[in-house]
């Protein structure tokens, strides 16, 4: 086997010092610390006591990190065995701002530490299973930039158009999370400023639920009309249009090098659902990262400047070539992604060279 012809020492140097377009979803949270006991707490866990610590602890892995904060102020006891829980030690340590986000959103007591630290520990997008750098909040699992943004099925929409788009009622629908949005500025392609607090739900998550309540997906299908009723706009019935044909099952590919649908309707609440997530290896957090020969390709194409033969490696037929090359510019890698990516990357030779 030949050896790469990029050495690992290339990595800091190819490496883009900024990421442009991955700044836009959930940022600035406080981080969130240990819970502190601030009165004379009680000396044990009562029955959880009676418990062998090996099995307390996978019993206290079945919770969400809001009920572990309330037992950690219960007793000292409390304290020193939720912080001796993996999960625990694990997302405070490498990923607190998402704690902060899961409970600022009000979704916290939707997820198990368990199944947090196992995305944590994760490295692949659930979408297009390559490298995701985010963690989507409503369902604790790990999304890549481009597929937050491509895929319908990931977005989020109001309460309102999920009971009117596939027939649910507001007690069914409390079956699914609710989060309630972080006031501020989004941006992922398209800037949004919210300055009020949205409910919102899963798309993913209301088709699911209303093909378990009307029986199949043939059932929720014939809820969509053929064309706008009366009380419905032309944009309303497009977004219920697009909610309905958006696919349950995982594209596993690439989302920007495929043809883009020029109808779909923007995004009205894009990346307000997302936040920066690393995935924790045995070497430590890896938070991902921008190949900046992709960024040098992406300018070159942009001044006319990549030669046509490379354009194919790049750009399949039938799709933009500003759309493909923004997708490389905006793809994170895991290190060892990384690593591989740079020996077949058309940008690298500029980027080494400055040019």
């Amino acid at each position: 086997m030949s050896s790469p012809s990029i050495a690992r020492k290339f990595i800091p140097e190819l490496t883009c010092p900024r990421e442009f377009g991955l700044g836009g979803m959930i940022r600035d949270l406080s981080p969130a610390k240990p819970s502190t006991i601030s009165r004379a707490p009680l000396s044990s866990l009562g029955q959880l006591d009676l418990l062998p610590t090996e099995l307390l602890l996978i019993t206290l892995g079945l919770l969400d990190f809001r009920s572990l904060s309330r037992i950690s102020r219960v007793s000292l006891r409390g304290k020193e065995i939720v912080e001796a829980l993996p999960a625990y030690k694990d997302m405070m340590e490498h990923a607190p701002e998402a704690l902060t986000a899961l409970g600022k959103t009000r979704l916290l007591q939707h997820h198990s530490a368990l199944l947090l630290h196992q995305t944590l520990k994760s490295d692949k997008c659930i979408s297009c299973f390559m490298f995701g750098g985010f963690l989507f909040l409503p369902t604790s699992e790990r999304l890549c930039a481009d597929c937050l943004y491509e895929n319908i099925a990931l977005r989020m929409t109001t309460p309102t158009i999920a009971k009117q788009c596939f027939g649910l009622t507001g007690k069914q629908l409390q079956r699914i999370p609710i989060m309630y949005s972080i006031p501020g500025t989004y941006n992922m392609w398209l800037e949004i400023s919210r300055k009020r607090v949205y409910r919102l739900v899963s798309v993913k998550q209301a088709k699911q639920l209303a093909i378990e309540i009307h029986g199949s997906a043939e059932n929720v299908a014939s809820l969509m009309p053929s064309a706008p009723t009366a009380k419905m706009t032309e944009r309303q019935f497009a977004i219920f249009k697009q909610f309905h044909e958006a696919s349950l099952e995982p594209p596993d590919c690439d989302l920007s090098r495929l043809p883009r649908d020029e109808d779909v309707i923007v995004d009205d609440y894009c990346a307000m659902a997302s936040i920066r997530f690393p995935f924790l290896t045995s070497t430590g957090a890896d938070n991902g990262r921008v190949c900046r020969g992709c960024l040098f390709a992406t300018e070159r194409h942009a001044r006319r400047r990549m030669p046509e033969m490379v354009m194919p490696e790049i750009v399949p037929p039938d799709v933009e070539s500003s759309r493909a090359y923004i997708g490389l510019m905006l793809r994170l890698h895991s290190e060892e992604g990384f690593f591989q990516h740079i020996q077949t990357c058309c940008g690298v030779k500029y980027a080494l060279r400055g040019e």
